[in-house]
């Protein structure tokens, strides 16, 4: 009877304290997660838009700067 008591108790414990205790710390570490990971890919999201816009004006710039230097220069002779 003692061992069967004992059984119970540790069973109502872990029922009613443990599993809901658990549930509440995977729910905190899930959404953590999630906001880390939102947050990072947003980040990235950021960096590559940034990086696309600016090769989309600098390559333009460049390639126009690069053949006006090309049609002024010098003819050369080899």
């Amino acid at each position: 009877m003692r061992k069967f008591l004992k059984f119970v108790l540790i069973a109502g414990v872990v029922c009613f304290i443990g599993l809901p205790v658990t549930f509440v710390l995977f729910v905190m570490v899930m959404a953590l997660l999630g906001i880390t990971i939102g947050i990072g890919s947003a980040i990235l999201a950021l960096i590559f838009t940034v990086l696309k816009v600016a090769l989309m004006i600098v390559l333009p710039i460049a390639l126009i700067v690069w053949v006006a230097k090309r049609l002024m220069a010098p003819e050369r002779t080899y």
